[in-house]
């Protein structure tokens, strides 16, 4: 839900992610855009007793917030061993060879599906780092571990039930197999597609529906999640403009980490964004996602790693030392020429401080 905010910063809803800069009465910046409105962020900027113009989104019944916290500075984010890598490339290249072997298809991505389970399920610590999961330079394979790995992480990180992670694992690895009844030259068209190519695009979902209608090994919420990884809540998304709840949690799971790993990824046609440039833009789009999720999706994902160069807005570059839970665009850093360490999350004095992008 979005609203507009004509008031004080009491008005807030606890939760709510800023779609727009807040500023004081004086002009000087309050709280930049993107930010999450938590137990802590609310009590920095309730010093100001001003009024503010804000607009949010957040979602109402939302009202529990936990106190954001940095994470230790080691990277514990989800690693796949060059053993598993190696298996999930070999046995995702001979499923897709025939996708129409129903039985043959949905067993091998069961196995693939329970071994990334099992890692997820054994970790204490849930965060993302693609570079840590990559399995292959072949889009579609790394796209479906991608995407099957991710959203179990981020079903875990969001409380839902060990047969729920398990059951997404497995969707996320089928979410797009209705596009093997696409066209290869469409699918990959290095130009802009045009209207009919665009609409042939739109069908994967309810091929990949009816692709495993007659699967015992998948579910029909599992099969609703497939059909549903293009909505979104405000009705925009394909192939039937569903809204909200009518979407379902494996839809709207789905939906997040699909977008993000689309992003980030190299195809024929488009560059890839960075993590953070694919954060940014995930965060004009907050309104087609659900928002627990989607903060939650935020608490895990590692835009800039731990031990990471990166720049600022200021010019002074800075070695990322921790990551500020649901903060991924803001974490703790010690800017190198100073040696000065700042929480780019909670110092009210960096709040117009920004990073740039990483160093290479």
């Amino acid at each position: 839900m979005i609203k507009e905010i004509e008031g004080y910063v009491s008005d807030l809803p606890k939760g709510c992610i800023t779609e727009t800069d807040i500023y004081t009465d004086k002009g000087a910046l309050l709280c930049p855009r993107m930010t999450i409105i938590d137990e802590a962020m609310l009590k920095n900027l309730s010093r100001y007793k001003g009024r503010i113009h804000a607009v949010v989104s957040y979602t109402p019944e939302l009202t529990v917030v936990e106190e954001e916290t940095p994470i230790p500075d080691e990277d514990r984010s989800i690693i796949f061993e060059e053993s598993f890598k190696k298996y999930a490339e070999e046995t995702l290249s001979s499923l897709f060879v025939d996708v129409d072997n129903v039985d043959y298809l949905t067993s091998g991505m069961n196995e693939v599906g329970q071994e990334i389970f099992r890692i997820i399920d054994k970790s204490k610590d849930l965060f993302i780092n693609l570079a840590n999961l990559k399995v292959s330079d072949e889009y579609t394979y790394k796209h479906s571990v991608d995407v099957g790995t991710m959203a179990a992480i981020l079903a875990k990180a969001s409380g839902e039930s060990k047969q729920f992670v398990h059951d997404i694992t497995i969707s996320g690895l089928l979410h797009d197999v209705g596009k093997e009844k696409i066209p290869r030259e469409v699918l990959n068209k290095p130009s802009k597609l045009t209207t009919d190519e665009f609409e042939l695009i739109k069908t994967h979902p309810v091929h990949g529906y009816r692709l495993l209608m007659n699967s015992n090994d998948v579910t029909e919420e599992m099969r609703q999640g497939i059909l549903n990884h293009h909505e979104n809540l405000d009705g925009t998304g394909y192939p039937r403009g569903l809204e909200a709840d009518q979407i379902g949690k494996m839809g709207q799971i789905l939906a997040i980490v699909d977008v993000y790993d689309a992003l980030v990824t190299k195809r024929t046609y488009k560059e890839a964004k960075t993590p953070s440039q694919a954060i940014e833009i995930m965060f004009t789009m907050s309104n087609k996602f659900n928002v627990k999720y989607f903060r939650h999706f935020l608490s895990v994902i590692n835009a800039f790693p731990n031990g990471s160069q990166v720049m600022l807005s200021t010019g002074e570059k800075a070695i990322v030392m921790k990551q500020n839970k649901s903060y991924p665009l803001r974490p703790v850093i010690k800017v190198i020429k100073s040696g000065q360490v700042i929480n780019l999350a909670s110092d009210p004095s960096f709040l117009s401080t920004v990073i740039m992008d990483s160093v290479s």
